[in-house]
């Protein structure tokens, strides 16, 4: 059967879930074209309620691909919940016959709003159901009954299927599909047409990131496991262990497994020379495990790599470990300085095991890149003081460090969309919610106070002095966000030029060869 799997999704083009999904059917013999529609992420961030939409053009080439496939599935995240409805009016107002289908987190924690769009929706983890829905379809059998499936029949009744179990041995899974046999998406220098994605194209598309000395190298995206031991009450990943109540949720690769992935992807893309590692916490494993992981890494492949982690999964053993197999970068998520906020958010850990995981980090700070520490912003629910202990918290973090606020979106699925929902807080969901940005705060006083922070050379005692109650008080009021706002948009360009300077002063502009690799770059910084 031949299968068209879309992917509305950021510029980067690793799209693990639809990755492994064309793997999996590949496989068992039938035909798989990935189509992937990116959309800008930061171009229009600073413009509350902007639709995501696709050029015409775009829309009438991804139309053409899609003609002479049987079915097309749409996967994707709450955030790009535009661009799959633009792609899938267009097929159905072109294609009524095709079926479509809906996968991935957001038709997942909503499917029977997605079934107001198609008929059929994946809820859940879907290789082992797509495989039954397709093969069923290939013999012309009912497929009503297949599992993890939800279905509107023709006379509009729903059905809700239950789940299958969990695939908990991951090695029996595929490599992620990068045959780059079959995809396509924008071209990079138009954005105005559909074009066959081959290697030369593809790593101008891919990000780049700086190993230990600096020098950009081609990345290359992937996961050893899948889930996360954590159940914060801002993530998705809540609804997922609810989902599959009484299963091991968080589930992990073998080590030799994984290295055969990144062998082969290292025969096949020999340009290919930093690994980023994109599980939710990389760390949450045992030391012997991490300890494993790091000879055999070491032995075996030998790049450097990314990771990210989460203060009560990191400890010095694992962390030395990692550096010795060649780790040079981790990010890590602080998210409050607030002792009841942190019960808030579920993280169930405290101020001193966040210093503690920080301090790690610190010692090592000669073997890896800047790291980059994550921290929440404009939760309703939270007081002044509550924030204002977080900015203290960054203030004493060891330099150096990148401070990422993102500002708190309720998203279906989370168990603040409900809180948010049932206090008022949410009243527009379409534009408070799905065309919202988390990548930037609100214009306030107290955050732009942590924006300050992002300035390395800035002395904290100076933001320290500005976060006094008397400023506090005098300028966090409602009458200056806009101003605060306008002022963290502009400064955002002063960043921005600050790090493309220090870029530039390392002598990394010599590898930058054509002024589509200069857009990259500074898209990359943003």
């Amino acid at each position: 059967m031949k299968v068209a799997l879309i992917n509305p999704t950021p510029i980067d083009h690793y799209s693990p879930c639809i990755r492994t999904l064309s793997s999996y059917l590949k496989a068992h013999g039938h035909e798989v074209r990935m189509i992937f529609l990116p959309a800008d992420n930061y171009t229009n961030r600073f413009q509350p309620g902007y639709i995501k939409q696709m050029k015409q053009s775009l829309v009438e080439d991804m139309l053409d691909l899609v003609k002479d496939y049987d079915l097309v599935g749409v996967s994707f995240l709450t955030s790009m919940f535009d661009v799959a409805v633009q792609a899938t009016r267009a097929i159905q107002g072109r294609y009524p016959e095709k079926m479509l289908i809906w996968g991935g987190f957001h038709p997942t924690t909503m499917p029977q709003q997605a079934l107001e769009f198609v008929d059929a929706v994946c809820v859940g983890e879907g290789e082992l159901a797509l495989l039954e829905l397709v093969e069923r379809l290939d013999k012309g059998q009912d497929y009503y009954d297949v599992r993890n499936f939800w279905f509107r029949k023709p006379n509009g009744k729903v059905v809700g299927n239950p789940h299958r179990p969990l695939v908990q041995d991951l090695d029996t899974m595929p490599y992620q599909d990068f045959d780059l046999a079959d995809d396509w998406t924008w071209d990079p220098e138009s954005h105005a047409k559909m074009v066959k994605v081959e290697w030369e194209a593809f790593k101008h598309i891919v990000p780049t990131y700086p190993d230990r000395n600096g020098d950009l190298r081609i990345s290359y995206k992937t996961m050893i496991t899948r889930g996360c031991p954590h159940k914060c009450s801002y993530c998705g990943v809540a609804f997922n262990h609810d989902l599959y109540k009484g299963q091991k949720y968080l589930r992990r690769r073998s080590v030799e497994h994984m290295v055969g992935e990144i062998k082969q992807v290292m025969r096949r893309f020999p340009e290919v020379g930093i690994i980023h590692f994109q599980d939710d916490v990389f760390f949450s494993t045992s030391t012997e495990e991490i300890q494993k992981f790091a000879e055999v890494w070491k032995r075996e492949v030998g790049l450097p790599f990314r990771a990210q982690c989460s203060p009560t999964t990191i400890n010095e053993e694992k962390y030395a470990a990692l550096i010795d197999a060649g780790l040079c970068f981790t990010e890590l998520g602080i998210q409050t300085g607030s002792a009841e906020t942190m019960r808030m958010y579920k993280r169930g850990m405290t101020n001193e095991q966040l210093l503690k995981a920080v301090n790690i980090i610190s010692k090592y700070k000669d073997y890896i890149q800047v790291p980059d520490y994550h921290i929440i912003l404009d939760n309703p629910w939270e007081s002044t003081e509550d924030v204002m202990k977080g900015l203290r918290l960054v203030c004493t973090l060891p330099p150096p460090y990148n401070l990422l606020p993102s500002s708190l979106i309720a998203y279906p699925g989370t168990e603040f969309f409900h809180k948010a929902m049932e206090d008022g807080f949410i009243t527009d969901e379409y534009n408070q919610v799905y065309r919202a940005s988390f990548h930037v705060p609100k214009g306030s006083y107290v955050n732009f106070l942590f924006f300050l922070t992002l300035f390395n050379n800035l002395p904290k005692e100076l933001v320290t002095f500005l976060a006094s109650d008397r400023f506090v008080r005098r300028f966090n009021q409602r009458k200056y966000d806009s101003f605060w706002g306008k002022l963290y948009e502009r400064g955002e360009v002063l960043r921005k030029a600050q790090r493309f300077s220090e870029f530039a002063i390392r002598g990394k502009l010599l590898e930058i060869t054509s002024l589509r690799e200069l857009k990259r770059v500074a898209n990359q910084m943003k």
